[in-house]
């Protein structure tokens, strides 16, 4: 009896966890997606603006206003903290810094095949500089810096938050960012339908 009970709740965690995990999905921007092989990945090296000209996060793609409709902040959806900041909350929490939008771009280069450095330049100094390591998958470079938080006692009393973003090149030329994003909860193994999402921006290249 004591096998068969460890047996269920073995088998119960190992779903649990893939049920309480961001998945990564193609399906709003697959049509617009370069597929780079390994020794190309070097293509998504260059300048790119900071802010996003497409949304994918819908069924049809919508072209955004670099101008008025996207904040010229360095927070929420620009290329920099999208890529680089896992969780959703610092996001919102870090500071402002207005200036003009063309006076800014963001610079891709990799140090090696899974070392991606990431600087943001204004009036050509730089303000911003990190550093992440990622690999090569499927037509584009996954970013390692995922987020995880649990609370209570996972898939039992309690739930998971997760996300995670990979990156990739555009038939335009353009850097695409995608994010998923899961908030599942649970009670006994009972899931309710939580928060969850897979967002996609554009940023055209500078």
């Amino acid at each position: 009896m004591r096998k068969h009970t460890l047996y269920f709740l073995t088998t119960m965690l190992i779903a649990a966890s893939f049920l309480g995990c961001a998945r990564f999905s193609k399906k709003t921007f697959r049509n617009e997606l370069q597929k780079l092989e390994r020794k190309d990945i070097s293509g998504l090296e260059g300048n790119y603006s900071l802010n996003p000209g497409i949304e994918y996060r819908y069924d049809k793609p919508e072209e955004l206003d670099l101008e008025s409709k996207i904040p010229d902040t360095l927070i929420n959806n620009n290329a920099y903290q999208f890529m680089v900041t896992p969780n959703l909350s610092s996001k919102k929490n870090l500071h402002q810094r207005k200036t003009e939008n063309t006076d800014r771009l963001i610079n891709l280069k990799f140090q090696n095949e899974n070392l991606l450095s990431i600087k943001v330049y204004e009036k050509g100094a730089v303000i911003k500089d990190t550093v992440l390591s990622g690999k090569y998958k499927k037509g584009m470079f996954y970013l390692d810096n995922k987020f995880v938080k649990c609370n209570g006692i996972p898939f039992l009393f309690g739930g998971c938050q997760s996300n995670k973003r990979r990156i990739g090149l555009s038939k335009n030329g353009g850097l695409l960012v995608n994010e998923a994003y899961d908030n599942t909860g649970a009670f006994l193994f009972f899931f309710w339908a939580g928060n969850d999402y897979n967002a996609a921006y554009e940023y055209p290249r500078k």
